[in-house]
């Protein structure tokens, strides 16, 4: 009984956390750029970015999974010699409840395009300006478990052990219909080589999702008024089964420093606000070469109020490779059995030459 406590408390807090519209968060954010800022869209050195990150959590009350894809390339220049414009897709799934009959789905797709401004005639120095457009499509699938039931909101949650009341899907059927609403978001960087010869590099940016507030409805119902939850996020009266999705900022910065032949050190910070909760995430990372073209990567990282964070990664030609393992240090570590988070990701970029043209030259034979 107490593991169905856990996985009905779990289900209720991941509804809870979709109704007041957090958002996800990864540890490796720098691997999921085009999530991270849509001024990231075509801000690389080649043809065609492709790339993946799988984030894997609290399987010990029944799983959270967060698979991501994007793809992004420059495509044509911009409106001076120097500029250029990059256009790219991305998609974030999410899903609550990996291993048993109770998932709470959420799936976000959006196109993104960004308009990079060369400040001089050697691209050191580039302003980015991005935006993007999407759908979110999120809903509650119970398979062959039941909903109405008593939920027990367990100590170790937040709660007090008690029966806490009952708990309905927000349509007859049983399961939450599939229900959607688009996103508009922004987000502007500024790109800075600090020393040409060593690849010396800075980074920072900011981006702010949901600009356009679109309205979320409810999936959850308490079918009692003596739920002893805060009526006012779960939706309980007509006029609350809507609320307007507030606005999500992300803040980034990185540098990339050579400290000798073989080292490079490459601290970051990334900050993330949604919904009065935020939180900033700092790592170290330092980068080896073993061979040319092969680097590898090691770090150690902070997110404040929440998890210590090691990192690995693996740089070869056109490939880049990295896994990372969040050590919960907040009260949930019991509830999880002190079972961490960890994120693999990998991307690959593409280089496209074109063929020269070469004009024919007659030589003349008295030459």
């Amino acid at each position: 009984m107490r593991s169905s406590h856990y996985l009905l408390a779990f289900l209720f807090f991941c509804c809870s956390l979709a109704v007041r519209s957090q958002d996800n968060h990864f540890t490796l954010h720098d691997y999921n750029p085009l999530w991270l800022n849509p001024a990231q869209t075509g801000a690389y050195s080649g043809s065609l970015r492709v790339g993946g990150i799988y984030r894997g959590q609290w399987y010990t009350l029944n799983g959270l999974s967060t698979p991501s894809a994007y793809v992004d390339a420059p495509v044509i220049k911009g409106l001076r010699k120097y500029d250029w414009i990059g256009v790219g897709a991305n998609l974030v799934s999410d899903k609550a409840g990996t291993t048993g009959d109770l998932g709470l789905k959420s799936t976000f797709f959006g196109f993104s395009a960004a308009y990079h401004l060369a400040l001089d005639d050697n691209r050191r120095n580039v302003f980015t300006l991005g935006a993007q457009y999407g759908s979110t499509t999120y809903s509650l699938d119970v398979g062959s478990a039941t909903l109405s039931q008593q939920l027990t909101i367990d100590p170790s949650l937040g709660g007090g052990g008690q029966t806490q009341g009952e708990l309905k899907p927000s349509n007859a059927e049983g399961s939450g219909s599939d229900k959607s609403y688009n996103d508009i978001n922004a987000g502007v960087m500024l790109r800075s080589v600090l020393d040409p010869k060593k690849s010396n590099l800075l980074e920072v940016g900011v981006s702010v999702l949901h600009l356009n507030g679109p309205k979320r409805g409810t999936l959850l119902t308490p079918s009692t008024d003596t739920l002893a939850v805060d009526t006012t996020t779960l939706g309980t009266r007509a006029g609350d089964n809507e609320r307007r999705r507030r606005s999500t900022l992300h803040g980034h910065a990185r540098l990339d420093l050579e400290l000798s032949e073989k080292w490079r050190f490459q601290p970051s910070l990334f900050v993330q606000s949604s919904s009065s909760v935020t939180s900033a995430s700092v790592q170290a990372w330092g980068s080896r070469a073993l061979k040319p073209n092969l680097n590898l990567r090691l770090g150690l990282g902070y997110r404040t109020g929440d998890a210590a964070q090691v990192l690995i990664g693996l740089d070869y030609e056109q490939i880049r490779a990295a896994l990372s393992y969040d050590i919960t240090l907040s009260q949930s570590r019991t509830v999880t059995n002190y079972q961490g988070a960890f994120e693999l990701s990998a991307q690959y970029i593409f280089n496209i030459y074109k063929k020269p043209t070469v004009v024919p030259a007659m030589l003349c034979p008295r030459i």
